[in-house]
């Protein structure tokens, strides 16, 4: 049985939750369709589907419905066709730069047309593509989504050091300590601090001095020498200890800190005078960790934002190694803290011996350490990484007498001239960590992060795989539960099928993952076929077992069309003696968009048959309220993307509650997939979802084994 959370002390969500890892968000990206009709928004919204995309769209045909929509919410990206009313791509355009909105816009033109492309590109629109060439339009929309985002990642960044330089402004403006900003060796700063310490009446006859006049002659060289190493970028800070000089020719030792500052654009020295000795010891121990004796989070974070900002202006390329101790959680529970105390003693050791002093390591959290690697060559990087591991491997620690080991995961991120801000490139670091322990759970190993942007470019060798193992008919099924949200149904255990491919090159890929790669619809119908089959046999195995099981099944656009699957199906169910009610078929949204009378057919030969439907996706298509009307379907699964936004936006949540509403006056079972956290299930319990689903509950597994809260 799945292990018990307390939420909020609600009884009844208590039951829900084991802790699994999540599954693979999709990005949700939010389109406006400008001129579309609804069959060429589906298989827009499908393509989208097959590159990771959860597309989230409305449609709007007259320039009053463009201007609403604009003021609604924030979009992503406007996708328009040819011109075929008074409102065109270009008053669209025209309104996006009157109100400074930031939204690229695609126009979808049926086929390859060059005065349709020179004519959209004259009106400034960001591409213009055929909708016949899918790859072209997934690129674009990729490539724009890509841009929208680095630009709004920019105008953030942007916002947040003007606020930080204000702040980093207001701190040595009303810092105790004496702080000094000089370029070129000369002050271009003071604050009330320095001219107090320094017996200066006010701040303009400091302004302009040398910094080198306020130190005594003997130890002016110096100072001179330790500046020129912060000028010439040969070390990110000092602290010195100096004999400085007041205007009455007074002394006093100061203890000097220096550092790189950027002032009004240009690249300076910030210099702090720290009279009290006590202050610089307590400030050196602050940055150390009291465990491993190596350099904390906060060293790590102030290094770090130096050593990207150095690395943009380029020439100093290095690397960011993560080491996770793969076993330390498992020592900890075992031996207690003495014995992870005593692993992470000895590891910290190792490492001052493997790392040269020219690089930085630190250990910023109990079960992670950190090197930031400063030599240029990511392969010196990856080597040195992978002797990191095997010694530390080979290390043995004892702990109450007890020996004890740890091998360890170790992610690599660059630090380049394109490098992201300190928290995204530790992420990226760990993210390889994750990635390499998906492959091997036991860790062990080295794993160097690459960019999702150069991951795409290899799609054609990854597709020519996947046809082979498609071809090869290397798949496997695997079920996920269903879980009755708002009472224990003791009638029924609801699970969903779900297709894997097995492959050498990536792992097991889902649907949305391979299915693009099969050329030919009758490849997709043998699909749908296997799928069915194999789901048939795992349901009659334990319908025998008195398991009371009902099995959702996927099928494809293409199975919508094939005349022979139902006939074949009720063939089955009778030799089987398998009751049809026990088989739920879901149809996406988009696919239904795309071909409704055959989805419309289809679905009213399930129901002769007694099979149940339920339409998937549901809400992601810009008609969808009209859906529910042109089919009939026992289910309604919403679109994950509207579970993963739960709780980010308010008026969001809002139009949630109302689609939950109107879900519920037309009597349709609704169902919430990709649920993975404790608030999630608050927000679904308030709306009257019916059914849940997700790796909060259990994530798919090879048998139908969930316990279903049973007495």
């Amino acid at each position: 049985m799945p292990e018990v959370l307390e939420i909020d002390g609600n009884a009844l969500l208590e039951k829900y939750g084991n802790g699994q890892k999540r599954q693979r968000l999709r990005k949700n990206v939010q389109l406006l369709f400008l001129g579309l009709t609804a069959e060429e928004t589906a298989p827009l919204i499908t393509l989208l589907r097959t590159s990771r995309i959860s597309p989230r769209g409305k449609q709007v045909n007259s320039e009053q419905e463009f201007l609403d929509a604009l003021s609604e919410r924030s979009w992503d990206l406007i996708l328009c066709t040819i011109d075929r009313d008074k409102f065109t791509s270009k008053h669209a355009v025209s309104h996006l730069k009157r109100l400074d909105k930031d939204i690229p816009v695609i126009q979808i033109i049926p086929s390859s047309d060059s005065q349709l492309l020179l004519q959209g590109l004259k009106n400034h629109l960001q591409a213009v593509v055929p909708l016949d060439e899918k790859e072209l339009v997934l690129i674009s929309i990729r490539r724009e989504l890509d841009h929208l985002d680095y630009r709004r990642r920019l105008r953030k960044a942007e916002a947040s050091l003007a606020e930080e330089t204000k702040r980093s402004q207001q701190l040595m403006d009303s810092s105790r300590n004496a702080i000094g900003c000089c370029h070129d060796g000369k002050l271009s700063y003071v604050n009330e601090s320095f001219c107090e310490l320094f017996g200066i009446e006010n701040k303009d006859k400091a302004l302009g001095k040398n910094l080198a006049e306020f130190f005594t002659y003997e130890d002016r060289h110096e100072f001179i020498e330790q500046l020129q190493l912060i000028e010439r970028q040969e070390s990110n800070d000092l602290l010195v200890q100096l004999t400085a000089q007041r205007s009455d020719r007074s002394e006093f030792a100061a203890n000097l800190e220096l550092a790189p500052i950027e002032i009004k654009d240009a690249l300076g020295v910030r210099a702090i005078f720290r009279v009290d000795e006590h202050n610089v010891s307590h400030l050196l121990s602050e940055d150390l960790d009291f465990v491993s004796g190596l350099f904390n989070k906060d060293h790590l974070q102030k290094q770090l934002e130096q050593i990207t900002q150095k690395a943009l202006r380029g020439g100093h390329d290095c690397s960011l190694i993560y080491i996770e101790l793969d076993q330390l959680d498992q020592i900890k529970a075992k031996f207690g803290h003495e014995g992870s105390d005593q692993l992470i003693r000895d590891v910290s050791a190792l490492l001052q011996k493997k790392v040269n002093k020219a690089h930085l390591l630190t250990h910023p959290t109990e079960n992670a350490f950190v090197i930031v690697f400063k030599d240029p060559n990511i392969q010196t990087a990856q080597s040195f990484s992978e002797n990191l591991c095997k010694v530390i491997a080979k290390n043995r620690s004892s702990a109450a007498g007890v020996e004890v080991q740890s091998t360890c995961s170790i992610g690599i991120a660059v630090i380049n001239d394109n490098t992201p801000p300190p928290t995204e490139l530790l992420q990226r670091a760990t993210t390889a960590i994750a990635n390499l322990r998906e492959e091997s759970p036991q860790g062990d190993g080295v794993l160097l992060h690459i960019p999702e942007s150069l991951s795409n470019e290899c799609e054609d060798d990854e597709f020519e795989c996947i046809r082979n193992s498609i071809e090869n008919n290397e798949f496997k099924l695997l079920f996920q539960p269903i879980v009755n949200l708002t009472a224990e149904d003791q009638t029924a255990h609801h699970y969903e099928a779900l297709l894997r491919l097995k492959n050498d090159e990536q792992g097991e890929l889902s649907p949305n993952e391979f299915m693009s790669a099969i050329g030919d619809s009758e490849t997709a119908i043998k699909v749908d076929r296997w799928v069915i089959e194999q789901g048939l046999k795992h349901l009659k195995r334990s319908l025998n077992q008195e398991h009371k099981n009902v099995l959702f099944i996927n099928v494809s656009a293409h199975a919508l069309g094939d005349k022979k699957l139902l006939t074949w199906l009720s063939g089955v169910l009778r030799k089987n003696n398998i009751p049809a009610d026990r088989l739920v078929f879901q149809i996406s949204e988009s696919d239904i968009s795309i071909s409704p009378r055959q989805a419309q057919i289809f679905a009213e030969k399930l129901n002769k048959i007694h099979c149940r439907v339920c339409v998937k996706h549901f809400g992601s298509v810009p008609n969808y309220d009209n859906m529910l009307t042109s089919i009939h379907s026992d289910f309604v699964k919403l679109d994950g993307s509207f579970i993963s936004d739960l709780g980010k936006d308010p008026e969001q949540d809002e139009q949630f509650m109302s689609m939950a509403a109107q879900l519920k006056s037309l009597n349709k079972v609704t169902i919430a997939p990709m649920v993975e956290q404790t608030k999630t299930m608050a927000h679904l319990w308030k709306a009257g979802i019916d059914y849940v689903q997700g790796y909060y509950l259990q994530p798919p597994r090879e048998k139908m084994d969930y316990d279903f809260f049973a007495e």
